[in-house]
């Protein structure tokens, strides 16, 4: 079906005019049939299909990522025309070299719906619109008709008085402080000319993933600021690295400067392996270290806008403490600064994303699960809208489709965020323990992604790990979730106690699973009468409530 649909396409004038985006996407579809275009690089990419040398710089030579950019545009206006064939529609989700296949509405949502591949779309219909044939308005021009000449005549009076208030006022400033800069320096690799493939791998990975958080903005090497960037002055952050290889090993070290301040913020010392899946697996956990919610630029950079109360992206950094900690000052906090106007266009979906999932974790919650539902799934709709790619839009799609069992969009949302960002320790967590709930097709291959991807500064992750590894029978995977600390929050401190007495539970050490229930028992407002009521302070979904419950009981663990 894709090879039909892919002839249709390219017989289309739109692609018949670019036969680098044709050859792009014969390319995609051959890969994505073999198997091989889920291991696809934009290395590889520039190679096989874009004709570049084998020892050209992917580092510096972005053509992988502009042509599959253009690739997408051009494939969603082409389906802003046209239906598609039986099969559905064929897209790229961002970030991802495999092609799908799918319905209209759910491969392309900011498209308006397309009655027939025959008519022109919604868009032209309405920019083309004329009065009715009959209509007595119809040959008047606006300005000649007699009934507006009134308003006019106020309007242009009110536009003057209004100038002449604002003229007599100076414009003030508006203070925003805006996400950071992430700078790539080139890798040092000494005078060890071997080392060179490894650090274009290396280069070229951390390049095109770390972008895909959205706590700072990333960019190669230390280029002349831009005109928005002098005027906003935002926080520069740099991350040098250096390998250094012996007879044995390549190592990799790793640190971020603060460059303002002039000091080292972070470091990491990295075995690398020769093998490039596995050196990928050996960096995944290092991307959200470095740049997740929970990660050392998001910290340090909580710290300095503490005490600021605009939106934006200071309120992103609330939302993201909030999630770790919650709390009442904390909430009204997130609350306040959710409703301001975000400036920076590149984390407006973002914003829109975790207010979708703010709805979901404040205490009014708990008392009306419909209501926060309602109010979720809109802020979640719209986030898609303004940015269809964004990692926690389509998170929040995703999960809030779990919460109601909406199955085909939870599986759908989940492949999209994943692909979006796969290296999230929240997303990967979060997800592999509601994709059961739907009978997500890779939910192993999620759990596997999740473990791989962990973090020791996300707690709410091993309760999730310890949920998907329990719902997919798959109980050996615990032994692989990092143990952790009895955490100082009280919000903390439940989802510890809970994942212990489930991590006990699957032990067969039912005292110990009984005492750690009772522990987080103790932690829920008093209120909460029954286990659910308990479960319900800290699991949202009903069906994943059930399913501890059902699990503790069946694991002989007595639980009210």
């Amino acid at each position: 079906m894709v090879n039909e649909e892919r002839d249709v396409v390219l017989s289309s004038a739109v692609f018949q005019r670019s036969p680098v985006l044709s050859g792009l996407l014969r390319y995609l579809i051959d890969e994505t049939i073999a198997g091989r275009a889920s291991t696809l690089k934009s290395f590889i990419v520039a190679v096989d299909a874009l004709g570049r040398k084998k020892d050209f710089d992917s580092a510096s030579d972005s053509s992988a990522r502009v042509q599959m950019g253009r690739l997408r545009k051009t494939l969603e206006s082409y389906y802003v025309q046209h239906a598609p064939s039986a099969g559905g529609c064929i897209y790229l989700l961002p970030g991802s070299y495999v092609v799908h296949l799918d319905a209209r509405e759910l491969a392309y949502p900011k498209l308006t719906p397309l009655p027939n591949a025959q008519e022109p779309s919604v868009a032209e219909d309405t920019a083309h619109a004329s009065p009715p044939a009959g209509s007595a308005q119809s040959s008047i021009p606006f300005y000649r008709r007699s009934f507006l000449v009134p308003f006019l005549i106020l309007a242009v009076i009110s536009l003057g008085a209004a100038a002449a208030y604002f003229t007599q006022k100076k414009p003030t400033a508006v203070s925003v402080y805006r996400s950071p800069i992430l700078e790539i320096i080139p890798i040092d690799i000494g005078k060890n000319p071997q080392a060179g493939q490894s650090s274009r791998r290396i280069a070229s990975f951390l390049a095109d993933d770390l972008n895909r958080f959205k706590i700072s903005r990333v960019r190669i090497g230390t280029g002349p600021a831009s005109a928005a960037e002098l005027n906003d002055r935002p926080h520069v952050y740099r991350l040098y690295s250096r390998l250094v290889t012996d007879e044995d090993d390549v190592t990799l070290y790793l640190n971020i400067d603060d460059v303002q301040a002039d000091i080292m913020i972070w470091s990491r010392i990295l075995i690398i392996p020769p093998d490039p899946e596995k050196l990928r697996a050996a960096l995944v956990p290092i991307m959200g270290e470095i740049n997740g919610g929970q990660g050392v630029i998001a910290s340090y950079e909580a710290v300095q806008t503490r005490n600021r109360n605009d939106g934006g992206y200071p309120c992103l950094l609330k939302y993201f403490e909030f999630s770790r900690y919650h709390g009442d000052i904390l909430e009204n906090k997130v609350a306040a600064c959710l409703q301001k106007p975000v400036l920076e266009p590149h984390i407006r979906g973002t914003i829109l994303g975790v207010r979708a999932l703010f709805e979901m974790e404040r205490k009014s919650a708990v008392a009306d699960v419909d209501a926060a539902y309602a109010r979720g799934i809109e802020f979640a709709r719209a986030a898609i809208i303004v940015d269809p790619n964004d990692g926690w839009a389509n998170f929040a799609v995703a999960n809030l489709s779990y919460l109601k069992q909406d199955c085909p969009t939870a599986r759908l949302y989940t492949q999209r965020t994943m692909t979006a960002n796969p290296n999230s320790s929240a997303f990967s967590a979060i997800l592999a323990g509601l994709a059961p709930i739907c009978n997500y097709p890779d939910a192993e291959k999620l759990l596997d992604q999740a473990l791989q991807a962990q973090s020791p500064y996300f707690a709410r992750a091993r309760l999730q790990l310890v949920l998907a590894a329990i719902s997919q029978n798959r109980l050996e995977k615990i032994d692989e979730i990092y143990a952790a600390e009895l955490p100082l929050s009280g919000y903390n401190r439940s989802n510890f106690y809970l994942t212990e007495a489930l991590i006990a539970a699957s032990k067969g050490q039912r005292a110990k699973a009984a005492r750690y229930w009772d522990l987080f028992a103790a932690t829920t407002p008093q209120q909460s009468k029954t286990a659910d009521d308990k479960l319900s302070n800290v699991i949202v979904v009903p069906a994943s409530r059930q399913r501890i419950i059902q699990y503790l009981q069946d694991a002989g663990v007595t639980i009210s």
